[in-house]
């Protein structure tokens, strides 16, 4: 690819072939690589007698546009045509304008093809573009996936010599079948390299590859022709292990990636880095260790935590403030208004929350949500008023929820702890608003302990005056029911007109209806008939009486009858 090639570069559908540009009409050509910001650019080492070009970008770069630099002189004579990748078409490209944005993969290079006219002579130039799996500050792809590859599909060795046949400086600093991804450095003023691989499986197939170009044969245990290391950027080494029985049990080719870079001249603080600057550290000097790219401190800092696989500190996820592992749900210790609920309570990590689950409560010491205890939970109230005009006030929602915030975090209690009351207008327009507190592990005892600096410092308005009041004091006891009879109303009039019947009956019974009953009954003796009260009758009656009883008891009455 180094010799000169004159001609149109393989032409192609709608490229012209013609003589070729023997003189320097470009100045430059370079790429914009997308993720990385319009001001990082990947310069292509130019030379106008070289057509085909390729370079390795880091992983974030997943798009990348061509610039081309028209040479001073060249202006009104040189066109410019742009084929862009996958057949999208071709486009005028202008001078010192980016092209627009096309993908770069990792599994093939993309192509940009620059056709560039001068008068009657015509050249096509190629720019190959491989995206690496390894990001810009030298961070690997995790899990690496030579782990789940078997050993068939593995290499059993990987070394990078530079022209001398000295072995490159590695990182990791030793082979391992297991890990697939490397960096090695070179002096500078070593300007080639070369790889040597071994197979594990004696039937695989070994191939290589230099910055996404054409896959190429390579002998186990031989090294594979001399490779030029560019000053600045990167070379990208890789070797496919194509193992037969690997693929029966349902593996895909495994591919070892290498990048070779020279070595900058490293800070004080860095054993190896990949640039000059303090924060390019790759690995850090002892006791230092290493905290996004830099060489500080002898341990993690307080919102990192140790990576062992990397031998690194990484920064915890944004939800913690301080942590035991990566993720949400390894937090060890939480932000401001935010609490720790872990899944159950003896483990000392879980994720941080708003507020907390339902049936748990904030925990003002140990910043947990906790189960409360089974003492009853006592509501009480904190009222402030402001130096702020209440009708402005009432309408703005965001400032009413900064005091809710900014009081449950003075408190130490979660959202869900303390909610809004009254909102009231006090003396002078004031504005006074009364906040509701429902937490078990703050009595009110505690929140009068809380002075008005602290309240005055917290707040995003000045507040005047901060007074505590229990429930019975805003709730004032209600007036008393009235008491329900005993029976209904409609009972006692039954029973009063009850008994004022029975005073009117029962005398009328015994005066009246009962000396009329008597008068009507017929006399009769008890026990038989007494001689003497018959004797006294006899004597007493009137004659014609004791004649008709007489007449009566013989059966003569009819005679009776007569005679009278």
């Amino acid at each position: 690819e180094g010799e000169p090639r004159w001609g149109g570069g393989g032409g192609g559908s709608g490229r012209r072939l013609a003589a070729p540009i023997d003189e320097p009409a470009l100045a430059n050509l370079e790429l914009v690589l997308a993720s990385l910001g319009a001001d990082r650019r990947a310069p292509v080492f130019w030379d106008f007698t070289k057509i085909r070009y390729s370079l390795t970008v880091p992983s974030e770069a997943v798009a990348a546009a061509l610039v081309a630099t028209v040479a001073s002189g060249y202006e009104a004579e040189v066109e410019m045509v742009l084929y862009m990748p996958d057949g999208a078409g071709a486009l005028a490209l202008g001078s010192g304008s980016p092209s627009p944005f096309a993908d770069v993969p990792t599994e093939e290079a993309t192509k940009f093809v620059l056709q560039v006219q001068l008068g009657s002579k015509v050249t096509n130039y190629t720019v190959a573009v491989i995206r690496s799996t390894i990001s810009s500050s030298y961070q690997f792809v995790y899990p690496d996936p030579a782990q789940a590859a078997p050993p068939t599909a593995t290499l059993a060795g990987l070394m990078v010599f530079n022209t001398f046949g000295v072995e490159a400086k590695m990182s990791p600093r030793y082979f391992m079948p297991q890990r697939s991804q490397y960096i090695a450095s070179l002096d500078y003023g070593i300007d080639w390299a070369w790889v040597v691989a071994s197979k594990n499986d004696p039937d695989a197939v070994l191939e290589m590859r230099v910055n996404g170009q054409d896959w190429l044969p390579l002998e186990s245990g031989i090294g594979c022709p001399l490779q030029p290391v560019p000053n600045t950027g990167w070379l990208l080494f890789e070797v496919k292990v194509s193992s037969q029985i690997a693929a029966a049990a349902g593996t895909a080719a495994l591919v070892y990636q290498v990048v070779i870079a020279h070595q900058a001249v490293c800070h004080a603080r860095c054993r190896s880095c990949y640039g000059p600057g303090e924060e390019q550290c790759l690995r850090c000097r002892s006791p230092l260790v290493l905290f996004e790219g830099r060489c500080e401190k002898t341990s993690c800092p307080a919102n990192g935590y140790y990576e062992w696989q990397s031998y690194q500190c990484r920064r915890c996820h944004t939800s913690c403030a301080q942590c035991r592992g990566p993720g949400a749900l390894a937090c060890a210790l939480c932000p401001a208004l935010a609490f720790l609920a872990p899944a159950a309570w003896e483990d000392i990590q879980g994720p941080c929350v708003m507020t907390c689950p339902v049936g748990t409560f904030a925990h003002p010491k140990s910043r947990r949500c906790r189960v409360p205890p089974s003492a009853v939970v006592k509501t009480f109230y904190t009222r402030f008023v402001f130096r702020e005009p209440a009708e402005t006030a009432m309408m703005d929602t965001r400032l009413q929820g900064s005091i809710i915030n900014t009081t449950a975090f003075v408190l130490g209690l979660s959202l869900s702890d303390v909610r809004p009351y009254k909102i009231t207008e006090a003396s002078e327009g004031r504005l006074q608003m009364t906040i509701e507190v429902v937490s078990p592990f703050l009595p009110k005892a505690d929140a009068d302990k809380v002075s008005i600096d602290t309240w005055f410092g917290a707040f995003e308005i000045p507040v005047d005056a901060v007074t505590t009041h229990t429930w019975d004091e805003l709730h004032p006891p209600l007036p008393a029911l009235p008491v329900d009879p005993l029976f209904p109303t409609w009972v006692y009039g039954l029973v009063a007109s009850g008994g004022m019947a029975m005073l009117i009956l029962l005398p009328l019974y015994f005066i009246y209806f009962r000396r009329l009953a008597n008068t009507k009954k017929r006399f009769r003796t008890r026990g038989g008939i007494d001689p003497m009260f018959i004797n006294d009758v006899v004597a007493t009656s009137p004659a014609y009486l004791v004649k008709r009883f007489m007449a009566n008891q013989e059966g003569k009455k009819h005679q009776l009858d007569s005679m009278d």
